[in-house]
């Protein structure tokens, strides 16, 4: 877990704070187990046989026939996997072919498995936004959105509703509606079952593009995917053909664009030659424009210790420039008044209503939601990547880059190989070191795979994706599955040592050590039991953590039980025969192997 808490990036932000806790609570637990337990079971653990037995009560018999009843059980448990060890360790080829083929088929089952950096949140909270026409006022959004309020509050299951009119980007034609649900507890639909309802009841709207997530600002949605470029028109044809992709595939769903064409503006369009004789400058024009139009604010009136900006410009009848365009007059570099008409012309356009930038290219947003049970944000960015591979591939000048959560996304996956390289290569070196061997901890950490192959299938039963909190608990499953492999293959190592032979030997580990294995496993198990119900909206959302820490301790138990023991039989034969040709080459008695 020591490489875990250096992880960098927003990733590493998660994970350094458990990295580092589960580190030290490692070294407290290590103290307790060497100090505390033993001395509390000196005095706590209970008289000798020939101490005086207690008084004999119902609480006492009930407890003791319990205890018998789960004794008989164990008995009979460890002398049927004794059985059941012995048959493995007779037809090892079969046993280990059977783990591997348990393996292939987890891959299969991980490629349904969606893959994103963030759970789909529980909290009872989401946004329905909207857009009129481009350029419309805001008592007309307005208008529309007091319709679509009037929709929502319909559903008994939301609780309060709260509007926004326009943008920050000052776009009145824009809007979004934060709902808020009632308690889980009072509904039995989820939040996204619930957005899913009203995004059906919204398809009345449909003119007004309606959107239902979780955030409705610029970068806020699952996945984001920036077109770069210079030329406008280049991004705006590539941008459409991009879209009409992410449109239809089944991992994302209302799929949307940044760039909207047909705000209508008016252009003053400068006349050169006539402009440089009337000596009237475009910055001069653009100036006198805004102050008439926009106004400005030369002075400023106090009263009672109260400053009020005293704004002039024209009158509300004479900032018409469609109307006013032939009477207006703007000032040249000598400060008199030339007629506008003169020295310029007025055009109608429709422009762009935003233009968004990055490193100083001009880059359109592409945004959707993550499809829950789908392919998840991994299988999306998969998908477009072999698109633009290849027949969508970009033209000459525009570029890609996936942003936000997408972005996040890949940056886990990183640090993901790397934590798990690091935390596998920390493993060996102090197995090695425990071991005296560099070929014994191989046999330990055979039972790594095996958990991944219940986490993904337990991910696969549950139908979780794997995400952040999904990568945590694989991590925790490196440290958790070899600690039952460490307790079989130490007993059994040592008595190999003492000179029982080595079936033998391993026969007495898996029977010695089953209980303490076992009893460890089921008390992992039933304390990841509420973190895999989540038992609250806020916990909801991590799941998928122990969801893979109980499928891979189970899978890594009972595999570990009877593989890790079959792959020994192997691996310490091929040890004892490097062992040998090392002697006689090299002519030592004792080496390290």
């Amino acid at each position: 877990f020591g490489p875990i808490g250096n992880l960098e990036g927003i990733v590493g932000q998660f994970f350094k704070e458990f990295g580092l806790t589960v580190c030290f609570a490692m070294l407290v637990s290590l103290f307790d187990g060497l100090f505390v337990a033993p001395a509390l079971s000196a005095y706590a653990g209970g008289g000798s046989g020939d101490a005086a037995q207690p008084a004999s009560n119902w609480f006492t018999r009930g407890n003791e026939r319990v205890l018998k009843w789960f004794d008989r059980l164990q008995t009979k448990l460890e002398k049927r996997y004794v059985t059941l060890l012995r048959w493995c360790l007779i037809h090892p080829l079969k046993t280990i072919g059977a783990s591997i083929a348990v393996f292939i088929a987890s891959i299969f089952i991980a490629k349904t498995v969606p893959f994103t950096f963030l759970p789909p949140q529980d909290n009872g909270e989401f946004f329905v936004q909207f857009e009129t026409a481009t350029g419309a006022s805001l008592a007309a959004t307005d208008e529309v959105a007091t319709r679509i309020e009037a929709n929502l509050r319909q559903y008994p299951q939301v609780q309060d509703l709260l509007t926004t009119i326009g943008s920050n980007q000052g776009e009145s034609n824009k809007s979004n509606i934060f709902i808020k649900l009632v308690p889980s507890k009072n509904r039995k639909e989820n939040t996204t079952k619930m957005k899913d309802q009203i995004r059906e009841g919204l398809t009345s709207f449909a003119e007004f593009k309606p959107i239902v997530t979780d955030q409705p600002s610029q970068g806020g949605r699952p996945f984001n995917l920036n077109i770069i470029g210079q030329d406008l028109e280049t991004l705006v044809s590539y941008s459409e053909k991009v879209l009409a992709r992410v449109a239809q595939m089944t991992s994302l769903r209302q799929a949307d664009t940044t760039y909207r064409a047909g705000r209508p503006e008016y252009q003053i369009i400068l006349k050169p030659e006539v402009a440089a004789i009337s000596e009237v400058t475009m910055a001069t024009l653009g100036q006198d424009l805004r102050a008439q139009i926009e106004g400005k604010t030369p002075a400023i009136y106090r009263e009672k210790g109260v400053d009020y900006d005293v704004r002039v410009r024209l009158q509300d009848d004479q900032r018409s420039l469609e109307n006013e365009f032939s009477r207006m007059r703007v000032p040249n570099l000598s400060n008199r008044l030339v007629p506008l008409r003169n020295v310029a012309s007025l055009v109608q356009v429709k422009g762009p209503t935003s233009i968004l930038r990055e490193n100083r290219s001009r880059y359109i947003q592409i945004s959707a939601d993550i499809v829950p049970g789908g392919a998840g944000i991994g299988g999306a960015i998969t998908e477009l990547n072999s698109l633009f591979n290849g027949e969508l591939k970009p033209p000459a000048g525009v570029t890609y880059s996936f942003v936000g959560e997408a972005e996040r996304f890949a940056e886990l996956m990183t640090n993901m190989l790397v934590s798990l390289g690091l935390g596998m290569m920390f493993i060996y070196l102090v197995l090695a070191s425990l071991f005296g061997s560099f070929l014994t901890p191989f046999t330990i950490m055979l039972v790594i795979p095996l958990a991944a192959c219940g986490a993904f299938i337990a991910l696969a039963v549950t139908r979780s994706s794997f995400d952040l909190f999904s990568m945590i608990g694989c991590v925790m499953l490196m440290g958790l599955a070899t600690k039952n492999s460490i307790l079989l293959i130490d007993f059994a190592v040592e008595k190999h040592k003492a000179g029982v032979d080595r079936i033998e030997s391993l026969i007495q580990a898996g029977e010695t050590r089953l209980r303490p294995i076992l009893m460890t496993s089921l008390a992992l198990i039933a304390g990841m039991i509420p973190v895999a119900i989540g038992l609250n909206e806020a916990s909801k959302s991590r799941t998928s953590l122990g969801i893979v820490v109980i499928g891979g301790t189970i899978s890594s138990t009972l595999l570990t039980l009877v593989v890790i023991p079959a792959a020994h039989t192997f691996i310490d034969r091929f040890q004892t025969w490097v062992l040998v040709k090392y002697r006689r080459i090299f002519g030592h008695d004792e080496t390290v192997v």
